[in-house]
């Protein structure tokens, strides 16, 4: 039951960041620094509360992957929240959980595995849903959005 309302918890907390931003009128960059902050204090809270000790070899072992991961994550999160300026919340949250299509596209290069032709589908069939839930074909698309679409 705990676990249950852990991912409840998560995907509400997940979930509202999109109307949240609509009517917080600061830059996108302002606003993923307050979350980093806020998200390193409560694990720092966490990490005291529980009193587990942190393993400083391996956090200076890593620091360079750590930092270099902490950068692109903030990076993710200026551009979705970029995106919710420019479109409207669901538009943003759809084109942002197209991340895994590109992952499976660029997968050839960076991880040097084969694009199957299920693999292929799959991405047609995800790419074709984006459009269908856009509403592209039901009133044009809408230039004025589209940096919004392009950001998520």
């Amino acid at each position: 039951m705990k676990s249950r309302l852990s991912v409840i918890a998560a995907m509400v907390i997940f979930g509202t960041i999109g109307i949240f931003r609509k009517y917080i009128d600061l830059p996108s960059s302002g606003l993923a620094v307050a979350r980093g902050l806020i998200g390193a204090a409560f694990l720092l809270l966490v990490v005291l509360i529980t009193g587990k000790k942190l393993d400083k070899t391996a956090i200076k072992s890593n620091l360079w992957l750590l930092l270099l991961s902490g950068a692109f994550i903030g990076i993710n999160w200026m551009l979705l929240f970029e995106s919710y300026r420019f479109t409207t919340v669901a538009t943003a949250t759809l084109c942002y959980y197209l991340a895994p299509v590109f992952v499976v596209l660029l997968s050839p290069l960076v991880l040097k595995e084969k694009l199957s032709p299920i693999k292929g589908i799959c991405v047609a069939v995800a790419v074709l849903g984006m459009v269908f839930v856009s509403g592209v074909f039901e009133g044009g698309l809408d230039v004025s959005r589209l940096p919004g679409i392009l950001f998520g």
